[in-house]
């Protein structure tokens, strides 16, 4: 199959590159630095999807910095503009793609507490909540031309070289790791190469449409995380960060930190996906290896 990729240069988009190709897939990359090998990727402009048979849509503002309300336009039109743009490339298609993998978040939920959320789980409220609503009402519109969509509400990636995992290593290294407010919140988080695999999935296998959630099967708390990473860094964890500072000092975005979020991937358990890390331990053993 030959996949087209948006975001396609970036930390999870290098990880699904990888896997499709060792999948056999052949690999077309959308970005808005367009080259030899790249096809131009605009939020102005429908993409050129033609010869693509199936597409990853990773394309967005980073919802990492200070949300401003320019950085929340941002967020939020990136998404928006971006899918839009991709499935108007899709109707102009002479051959159009037979299936669209589009990104979304396990932010969709909203601040879930201790109550478990899955793919059956209504949408929450919030900032980042109605971002992933409106992103996947933007992605299920190329449903009527014909086209499978498959949503993959992704969690908290945990890589050696990239994402979030790039700001947390170096701090819990150097041994200034703790707990985040309470610590009781809950986190749901996936490896990036098992995120990676979970796309390859949503593409080849035709059963699969709506909504995916790409995460581990073992929600933990930050307590616990914060355990983990500590144990994987080989330093203790003394310094937590309270509440009211995280508030004070990043505003609305102190909700990515303190929000509770306790996802279960019942589809991808459905499917009996081969997780390489099942487990927030195992994964964080890899990243600070």
């Amino acid at each position: 199959m030959k996949i087209g990729i948006t975001g396609g240069t970036g930390f999870i988009g290098g990880a699904v590159k990888r896997a499709a190709l060792a999948h056999g897939d052949d690999v077309l990359l959308f970005s808005r630095r367009p080259g030899k090998e790249r096809r131009a990727f605009s939020f102005t402009e429908p993409l050129d999807v033609s010869g693509c048979e199936g597409l990853v849509h990773l394309a967005g503002e980073s919802i990492i910095g200070l949300w401003t309300r320019e950085k929340r336009r941002k967020i939020m039109d990136s998404r928006v503009e971006g899918t839009r743009r991709l499935v108007e490339g899709i109707a102009a298609a002479t051959e159009r793609p037979k299936v669209l993998v589009s990104a979304s978040a396990i932010g969709y939920y909203g601040n879930t507490g201790d109550t478990i959320a899955d793919e059956d789980s209504p949408a929450g409220t919030g900032f980042l909540a109605e971002v992933a609503q409106a992103w996947e009402s933007e992605a299920l519109k190329a449903e009527s031309l014909g086209i499978r969509v498959v949503l993959l509400r992704i969690g908290f990636v945990l890589g050696r070289d990239g994402g979030a995992m790039q700001l947390i290593k170096p701090v819990f290294k150097a041994g200034l790791g703790g707990r985040l407010g309470s610590g009781r919140q809950w986190m749901s988080c996936i490896e990036v190469d098992d995120l990676a695999s979970m796309a390859v999935e949503a593409l080849h296998n035709v059963s699969l449409s709506g909504p995916l959630n790409a995460v581990m099967p073992s929600p933990v708390t930050n307590a616990d995380f914060t355990k983990a990473a500590a144990k994987a860094a080989h330093r203790p964890a003394l310094f937590p960060a309270p509440s009211f500072a995280l508030r004070l000092g990043l505003g609305d975005l102190s909700h990515l930190l303190l929000d509770s979020q306790r996802i279960l991937p019942k589809r991808f358990q459905e499917q009996e996906f081969a997780y390489r890390f099942k487990d927030v331990d195992s994964a964080l053993c890899e990243v600070f290896r």
